[in-house]
């Protein structure tokens, strides 16, 4: 099982449940998707300065997803995401494909910091 991060770039003003029906539905059986989770998040970047106005609430949010893939190495899992994100592309949704890590990988990691 695989973790691949990805970031919707598209200015559509969409909700998380909106991306996980779109990615839902673009899925194919082949692309092994067990599970979608989508948040709002903070893009990267400079922060604003903390003395100017604040920006609108919804202006500095962006929604990040995390496919769970269900595939035996890497490769096929990033080759699965990114099958995924051009057959949603195809449909106007932007998602690029920020980072790819195995689930076993990302359990240790949290048992470290536990």
């Amino acid at each position: 099982m695989y973790l691949v991060d990805i970031r919707l770039e598209s200015a559509a003003r969409l909700s998380p449940a909106d991306v996980r029906g779109l990615l839902s539905g673009a899925a194919l059986p082949g692309d092994g998707v067990e599970h979608i989770y989508v948040q709002p998040s903070r893009p990267s970047g400079p922060a604003s300065p903390p003395s100017g106005p604040a920006p609108p609430r919804d202006a500095a949010l962006c929604l990040d997803a995390v496919l769970f893939l269900s595939h035996l190495t890497l490769t096929e899992s990033e080759r699965a995401a990114d099958a995924l994100l051009e057959r949603c592309t195809t449909r106007g949704l932007r998602l690029r494909r920020l980072s790819a890590v195995p689930l076993t990988l990302l359990v240790e990691l949290l048992a470290l910091e536990g």
